[in-house]
């Protein structure tokens, strides 16, 4: 049976604000490869507030989670860690903080936070579906 796509439209609209809130937190703490423990932390405290399971953090340092129990995995491998944000003084806001600007889709201004969503998708390297 196959969910409406407006169903999952209108339920991820309301989860909008969280799921902002906790990418703008990610780019918040500094993660440069091997200081990436306090971002780990934030990553295993969403997973636990959104009901995972089961969440730990292996001896790596990887935080892992688990949803369920069914016959298939589903398993999201990404990169914690960020490249450095260099001299300082060549940003023209805080990288930390990210930036608002407007964009225009549809001839709709909307305001982004482009930072968010550059830093997920430097994130979110891969999905992969193991029978």
């Amino acid at each position: 049976m196959a969910i409406p796509f407006n169903d999952v439209l209108a339920k991820a609209q309301e989860y909008k604000a969280d799921m902002t809130r906790f990418l703008r937190d990610m780019i918040a703490i500094p993660s440069e490869s091997c200081d990436e423990e306090k971002v780990v932390l934030r990553i295993k405290e969403e997973m636990e507030k959104v009901g995972f399971d089961k969440v730990e953090i292996d001896p790596m340092g990887n935080v892992l989670g688990w949803i369920g129990h069914g016959p298939h995995l589903i398993a999201m491998d990404a990169h914690i860690d960020t490249v450095g944000v260099g001299n300082m003084d060549n940003w023209t806001f805080d990288p930390y903080l990210g930036m608002e600007d407007d964009e225009i889709i549809g001839g709709v201004v909307h305001q982004t936070k482009k930072a968010v969503w550059r830093l997920w998708f430097t994130r979110a390297r891969s999905l992969k579906i193991l029978v």
